[in-house]
């Protein structure tokens, strides 16, 4: 299980949103948009896990997407589905690694 307490102290982590691949919200941290969020989530992860499927890469744990001034980290668990929002994008590498050790700490 994802905590977001735990995720949302990483330097440069702005928000992030815990759903399932139902697109429920379990929970979110400054983040005013978590039910939409879940929901957007939840077809990303479906597509994620069939991507990795059809690629013959087995289901697919993480994506990460950087833009010029924002990234994200998307992880996908067993039946749950955490996005973290990243500020400034430089950050993401380091907010990564802590984002997996936090998870493999409470799996």
């Amino acid at each position: 299980m994802f905590a977001l307490s735990m995720i949302g102290s990483i330097p440069g982590v702005k928000s992030a949103v815990l759903g399932d691949l139902g697109g429920a919200l379990v929970d979110a941290l400054r983040e005013p948009e978590g039910e939409a969020m879940a929901a957007e989530m939840a077809f990303l992860g479906a597509t994620v896990i069939e991507a990795g499927e059809q690629l013959g890469l087995g289901t697919l744990q993480r994506i990460v997407l950087a833009g010029p001034t924002s990234a994200a980290v998307v992880v996908v668990w067993d039946r749950q589905i955490m996005a973290a929002r990243v500020d400034p994008p430089r950050a993401l590498a380091g907010v990564e690694k802590s984002i997996l050790a936090a998870f493999k700490q409470g799996a």
